[in-house]
């Protein structure tokens, strides 16, 4: 056998085994990742759904796909109490996906969690960020606060769409109680979640009408 063929034989050998090993990874993993998925969607549902009571309704046909699906929420009392479906639009480097709550009139935003984003790090990525008025004083010295006392973990960026009406959905760049203040630098990044919002709400509309 010429060394060429060998080498030829040799590289679709290793070929064949990578191929097969990647198929079998996807197998195996395939299932744990649909799970891990769903339990995200879940916890999102929650966030946006506040006051839900037991499964959210899927209120889309059989056989939608994961992400195209919109449900209702309903409290104790069996009432509705909003829907809510996930939206999704480009931002600067990357497809940001945002769960959106709406209200039962369709007229006002519940809340939002943006489920995933691969932004610019330190600009697009602050739309993730957790503010605190804590310093770093007060951390080394433990705060001074009992745990119930804790500050609450939320996205500051995310809380500024919580109870907006829909024609409220502007970015600014200065602070607005009446609208969305955009990221310093990241304005890009700030008008895709406002897009993947109102992508969500559409969606909504457009099932439930």
């Amino acid at each position: 056998m010429g060394k060429k063929l060998r080498y030829t034989v040799v590289l679709g050998i290793i070929s064949m085994i990578t191929a097969v090993g990647v198929g079998v990874t996807y197998v195996t993993t395939k299932e744990k990742i649909r799970q891990k998925e769903e339990a995200r969607r879940m916890e999102a549902l929650l966030t946006v759904l506040p006051g839900l009571e037991g499964q959210p309704q899927e209120v889309t046909p059989p056989g939608v796909a994961p992400e195209e699906k919109v449900y209702r929420g309903l409290d104790k009392d069996q009432k509705i109490i909003g829907y809510a479906a996930l939206g999704q639009a480009q931002g600067y480097s990357s497809t940001i996906k945002t769960m959106v709550g709406l209200s039962p009139d369709m007229q006002k935003v519940l809340s939002i969690k943006i489920l995933t984003q691969g932004e610019t790090p330190g600009l697009g990525t602050r739309v993730m960020e957790i503010a605190t008025t804590k310093t770093l004083w007060k951390l080394l010295m433990g705060g001074g606060a009992s745990p119930a006392a804790a500050e609450p973990l939320t996205p500051w960026f995310q809380e500024q769409f919580k109870d907006k009406a829909l024609n409220q959905l502007t970015v600014v760049r200065e602070s607005d109680p009446a609208r969305i203040q955009a990221i310093t630098g990241a304005t890009i990044s700030t008008k895709a979640v406002v897009a993947s919002v109102e992508n969500g709400v559409k969606k909504i509309k457009a099932t439930v009408k």
